[in-house]
């Protein structure tokens, strides 16, 4: 909700940014639920050989999903901030969003929020206490 941006990592409407964390939330636990279903099936034995292509399938398509999502929410951010790419341009945003995921998850949230003035609150619309500002 603070940067108003789809599950996508792009922006859109307001009606579509309203949901994203309940979105992203369910992709998350719908994929859990798939894969764990799938290594549930495997451990009762005589699993179908075909199997193993949709646990592949699943975590490729949740693969890309995330990818895709954190490069372009990534790529609105230094829009929005106005913040040049310094290496890779042009993929800049794809090389570390695969390959420093936990860095660039962090480096979201330190544009997005002043962690150290205002704390993070759980239920709430933007992750912080009402009345904060929404991008700093």
């Amino acid at each position: 909700m603070r940067m108003q941006l789809t599950w996508l990592g792009e922006p859109g409407p307001l009606i579509s940014t309203k949901n994203t964390f309940k979105v992203c939330v369910v992709l998350v636990v719908a994929y859990a639920i798939y894969s764990t279903a799938l290594d549930v099936v495997n451990l009762f034995g005589d699993a179908p050989s075909y199997l193993g292509a949709f646990r592949f399938l699943g975590w490729l398509l949740f693969s890309v999903w995330s990818l895709y999502a954190l490069c372009k929410t990534r790529e609105n951010l230094r829009a929005r901030y106005s913040i040049e790419e310094q290496n890779c341009a042009g993929c800049e945003d794809f090389c570390c969003s695969l390959f420093c995921t936990c860095c660039t998850a962090a480096q979201l949230a330190r544009h997005t929020g002043e962690y150290e003035k205002y704390p993070g609150a759980c239920c709430t619309e933007t992750g912080h206490p009402v009345g904060t500002p929404l991008v700093v």
